[in-house]
C-alpha cells in the first residue's frame, strides 16, 4: 500500500509589493507586537498529573528514555524514543534524564501493556507537575513512539515532536541536504516476514547537485537502522532501499534482513539522517 506524505512544514519567506500603505496608529502597533511575544512566550497547556499511579525513587539512569529505581525495578519510557549509545544525540538525551530525574521521586503511570519483552515497566513519569516523557520530546531529545496498545498520551507526544521539529531542537536540526524520502512501500505482499523484499523505501535527490549519502543513516522508530554504503545519489534520481537481501545496485540497495520486516503496517516513521546525525528527511505515515 503505498502512502501520503505527511511532513513538517518548511519554513517559508514571501515576498510582497504593492503600494505604499498608510503608517498605522504607534499604540496599536506596539500592543499587536506585545501580543505576539506574549503568544511566542506562551508554553503549551501542561499536562495533568493523573491521580492513579505509583510513587517511586529513582537510583540510575540508563539512558534517554530508562531508569532503575531504589527497589531494583527497570522502567521504560512508553510513548518515547531517544538515541541509542553511539547514536546522534544519546548523550544529550542522557543527562537530560539526568537533570529530570536521577535521585528524584517520580510518579508512575501505567497503560494498558504495563511490561516489556525485556520484563521492563513500561510507565508515563511525572516529577512534580513535570511530565517527563513529554518534555523529552518537547525539547528535542526524543521522538514521540506510538505502539498500540499504549497510546493514552500519543496526541500529546506527537504534538510536542512538531513543535520541537519546526523550532528546530535537538533531534530536528536540518542538514540542509536536498534528499527527500518520497515514499514508502510498508505493505509487503502475503506475510511481511516471509517477504522482507516486498517492503521498500525510496528516496529522491531532489536538488542540483549529487550527494554522496556514504555513512547517511536510515532508522524506523523501533531504532532498526541502516547505515549507507558507498553510494551517490544524483539530481533527479531516485533509489530504493529493500528490506531484505540483495545485491546491491544504483538504484537498489538492500537491509539484509531475513525472515522479518522493518516498517509497521500500523503506522511507523522513517528518519533519514546524514554522517553527523542531522536530519535530512522525515516521512510518517
Amino acid at each position: 500500500m503505498r502512502t501520503s506524505r505527511d511532513r513538517s512544514p518548511a519554513s517559508q519567506r514571501r515576498g510582497t509589493s504593492g503600494p505604499a500603505r498608510q503608517r498605522p496608529n504607534r499604540l496599536l502597533l506596539l500592543a499587536g507586537l506585545l501580543s505576539i511575544w506574549l503568544l511566542g512566550c506562551r508554553r503549551p497547556p501542561e499536562t495533568p498529573t493523573p491521580v492513579e499511579g505509583e510513587e517511586a525513587a529513582v537510583a540510575t539512569v540508563f539512558d534517554g528514555d530508562s531508569i532503575k529505581l531504589a527497589d531494583g525495578r527497570e522502567v521504560r519510557y512508553v510513548g518515547v524514543n531517544t538515541p541509542e549509545r553511539n547514536q546522534y544525540y544519546y548523550e544529550e538525551a542522557t543527562q537530560a534524564n539526568r537533570r529530570f530525574v536521577e535521585g528524584k521521586t517520580i510518579w508512575m503511570v501505567l497503560d494498558t501493556q504495563s511490561i516489556d519483552q525485556y520484563g521492563r515497566l513500561l510507565a508515563y513519569v511525572w516529577v512534580g507537575s513535570t511530565f517527563v516523557n513529554l518534555e523529552l520530546v518537547r525539547q528535542g531529545y526524543a521522538s514521540a513512539y506510538t505502539e498500540p496498545p499504549n497510546v493514552r498520551y500519543s496526541q500529546e507526544l506527537l504534538a510536542a515532536e512538531q513543535e520541537a521539529r519546526e523550532a528546530q531542537r535537538g533531534l530536528w536540526v536540518p542538514a540542509g541536504i536536498a534528499v527527500e524520502i518520497r515514499t514508502i512501500y510498508y505493505d509487503a505482499p502475503g506475510p511481511d516476514p516471509q517477504n522482507p523484499n516486498g517492503e521498500w523505501i525510496e528516496l529522491v535527490n531532489a536538488g542540483s547537485t549529487t550527494v554522496d549519502l556514504s555513512g547517511f543513516t536510515l532508522k524506523d522508530e523501533a531504532n532498526h537502522i541502516y547505515t549507507f554504503p558507498a553510494v551517490s545519489l544524483r539530481p533527479g534520481r531516485a533509489l530504493k532501499v529493500y528490506s531484505g537481501r540483495g545485491t546491491d545496485g544504483p538504484a537498489s540497495l538492500f537491509w539484509g534482513l531475513s525472515g522479518d520486516s522493518i516498517w509497521s503496517n500500523n503506522g511507523d516513521t522513517a528518519f533519514l539522517r546524514d554522517p553527523e546525525g542531522h536530519l535530512v528527511d522525515s516521512y510518517r505515515y
